[in-house]
């Protein structure tokens, strides 16, 4: 009979190599989905480059769907959200600027990002799944802006939920303007426009924009017959 200690020891073995083989698996579905497309990958083709059986795969992830999101999810989290929590009391001018300048880094992510929702369009798990995941990190975002909003000396007048979504969007479009092979003219040029766009939140609203919110606001007329 084994000892307790050891089949707790072996257990904890088990456990690290199960989270080890997770983590392999996702490493490599980001890369294969970012460089091939995720409809055009397999599970199959999956488990072949991992040398695994299909079945294994399916003990770590419930289907093709939930190893997308799983893969986006680390990458975000480890390509940006570890880039800008836990160092401090971070500037969000001198954080959205240096993410920005570190753009290359991301274009796999971005990849992943644009495959996720190509196959969200026909597929409503694969929709929910992304949405979720998105949402997680945007509210975080949103939240640690919110709290930090007199710190950062943000605008009262600014919208932290449509700046942050709007940086979001910045950074997934650059995606899809990658796939067609457009870029940034430099990774400098691209961090100022940034670093510029941040500096704004600090600023009131001027004249011009108090004119555009307020043509936004207020709504069309029927033209006279």
């Amino acid at each position: 009979m084994t000892p307790p200690a050891e089949a707790t020891r072996a257990r904890g073995k088990g456990a690290e190599r199960a989270e080890a083989t997770r983590a392999a698996l996702v490493e490599l579905a980001a890369e294969l989905f970012a460089t091939q497309g995720y409809i055009q990958t397999s599970m199959r083709d999956v488990a072949r480059r991992a040398q695994l059986t299909t079945g294994a795969i399916y003990g770590h992830f419930r289907n093709k769907s939930d190893l997308l999101v799983e893969a986006i999810n680390t990458r975000t989290a480890e390509e940006l959200e570890s880039q800008t929590m836990g160092l401090g009391r971070p500037d969000h001018v001198e954080t959205l600027t240096r993410t920005a300048r570190d753009y290359r880094k991301r274009r796999r992510l971005r990849a992943l990002i644009l495959q996720g929702a190509a196959a969200a369009q026909t597929d409503e798990e694969t929709r929910t799944k992304m949405r979720e995941e998105q949402l997680a990190h945007l509210n975080v975002w949103i939240k640690g802006y919110e709290r930090d909003r007199e710190r950062l000396g943000i605008h009262p007048d600014v919208d932290i939920q449509s700046a942050v979504v709007y940086t979001w969007a910045v950074e997934v479009g650059l995606g899809v303007l990658e796939a067609v092979g457009i870029e940034p003219k430099s990774a400098k040029a691209w961090a100022d426009i940034h670093n510029r766009m941040a500096r704004s939140l600090q600023l009131p609203p001027d004249a011009t924009s108090r004119k555009v919110a307020a043509a936004v606001k207020q709504p069309r007329r029927r033209a006279s017959r």
